[in-house]
């Protein structure tokens, strides 16, 4: 197996999460650590001292033998350092979200494409054994007729961010819808209020309609300190809820319910009642999504297959929550999105 040399940019929150990943993968050298802030350097130090260490992002892109890098850095940055790799020949794996404007996300994906290189997005929960399963059960019918989706995702926000509780939360739950409907909403509102953030909204309720009928809506919250992450969609045969909070069983997948309330007569004796259909837990690996993820990643690079969150499923999550910022901003008014793309590929793709 051809091994690939990878540099990691920022080593902040995420950034340790990945440098442990790459360093795990069979095939894959962590080529050099790059943060302009010496305590995260120490920090990485201690912990991995065998890696190179730098402040200068330029020497990471300079070297020849570097064939990826990893940014995981604050979102303002990721254009300028993201296209810098690009240019530089270097394939690209760029933390949620993939740019803070859909100018900047589109200048990415187009950046690539001039390089012939692969950009990825990190829509890590994409790569969640339980959404590959949920995937395959929406793809192949057994919800039949998608009707609605809604999620709950909160927690203490956290101490410091560049962007509001939609950017930060609601990125996961859009990019796992997309993965799921494979289309793009065509109208979203959005309400929310800023109650303890100095400067940000930290309490959002998402809403999102599609052409088709079919309706979304999701919770976000940074003030909550029990941590909630459920995701729950429903069709005309079935329905699925996802708890990334339970030990097992994190996917649950549920036939359409029964209730004999439906067309009893006055004269039955029967006892009445309605109820969920058959229930199952599918099982599912034991792998943690950033594994998948990263090992994907350089399976791409390997075969020049598209990432499953690739830069232009990265860009369409943009597009959207920039819309839905929009709609926060102006108090919920509804913001329509114009038809942005046909054949999605990197959301609803082969699982």
């Amino acid at each position: 197996m051809e091994r690939l040399r990878v540099g990691i940019v920022g080593a902040g929150y995420w950034g340790p999460n990945l440098i442990r990943t790459f360093v795990s993968i069979p095939g894959c050298e962590v080529a050099g650590v790059c943060d302009q802030r010496p305590g995260r350097l120490q920090y990485i130090a201690e912990r991995f001292p065998n890696l190179p260490l730098t402040d200068r992002y330029d020497d990471l892109l300079a070297d020849p033998t570097v064939a990826a890098v990893a940014v995981a850095t604050p979102v303002s940055t990721h254009r300028s350092l993201a296209e810098a790799a690009l240019v530089a020949g270097k394939h690209v794996l760029v933390e949620k979200p993939l740019a803070r404007t859909s100018v900047d996300a589109y200048a990415l994906v187009r950046a690539a494409e001039r390089a012939g290189r692969i950009l990825a997005t990190g829509h890590v929960y994409v790569y969640h054994p339980a959404v590959t399963a949920l995937c395959e059960a929406v793809y192949s019918g057994r919800f039949g007729k998608l009707c609605y989706a809604e999620s709950s995702r909160v927690n203490l926000g956290p101490p410091a961010s560049e962007v509001d509780v939609i950017w930060d939360l609601a990125v996961h739950d859009v990019s796992i819808l997309l993965s799921l409907v494979n289309d793009i909403p065509h109208e979203v509102r959005a309400e929310g209020r800023r109650y303890k953030h100095p400067t940000f909204a930290d309490v959002a309720f998402v809403t999102l309609n599609f052409a088709s009928g079919f309706l979304a809506q999701h919770y976000v919250s940074w003030l909550s300190p029990v941590k909630v992450r459920r995701f729950f969609i429903a069709g005309t045969t079935g329905s699925a809820t996802f708890d990334d909070m339970r030990d097992e069983a994190k996917l649950l997948l549920s036939d359409v319910g029964e209730d004999s309330r439906i067309g009893a007569k006055d004269t039955d004796a029967r006892e009445l009642f309605y109820g969920p259909g058959e229930i199952c837990a599918p099982s599912l690996p034991a792998v943690q999504p950033l594994e998948v993820e990263c090992a994907h990643f350089l399976e791409c690079i390997r075969t020049g297959r598209s990432p499953r969150a690739d830069g232009q499923s990265g860009l369409v999550v943009v597009q959207v929550l920039e819309a839905v910022a929009r709609s926060l901003a102006c108090g919920g008014v509804p913001i329509r999105l114009e038809p942005m793309r046909r054949g999605m590929t990197g959301t609803g793709g082969t699982y």
